[in-house]
This record gives C-alpha cells, structure tokens and sequence, in this order.
C-alpha cells in the first residue's frame, strides 16, 4: 500500500501579500515525516492557492489542506 500523502498551505500574514508555506506529511516505515516546508511571498491568497494546488497536482493528489493563521483569533 502506497504511503498516504498529506499537503497542507499555510497563510500568515505579511507587511505587503501574503506569505504561503507548504507542508508535506506522509507515513514512512519509521514513523511519520514531514519534509522542510517551501516557503513564498504571494501578493494575493488567489497566487498561493495556484501555487499549492499546482504542487499538489505533480504529486497526484486531489486534496489539499488549509491553514489560515491571518485570521483574527475570536475573543
């Protein structure tokens, strides 16, 4: 069974766009890994979903995970 890959793009803010990070997890034999994430500047959210779904596409996966640390926290 092939080992189940995991993507997650990551949104934090930035002074000017949008800073995306993009995270890949899968299961190895050893345990769970996580490879160094890749890290860009995007001057709109629109460029680093392209940018994700983009690499999600070359490794053949249909789902991508989100997360948006540029939302406010609630009270």
């Amino acid at each position: 069974m092939p080992p189940v890959v995991k993507l997650t793009l990551i949104l934090d803010p930035a002074p000017e766009g949008v800073r995306a990070s993009l995270v890949e997890e899968w299961d190895s034999p050893g345990g769970p890994a996580r490879m160094a994430p890749r890290i860009r500047h995007f001057d709109s959210e629109d460029a680093a979903f392209v940018w994700g779904r983009s690499l999600a596409r070359r490794r053949g996966l249909t789902r991508i995970y989100l997360t948006d640390n540029r939302k406010a926290a609630p009270h």
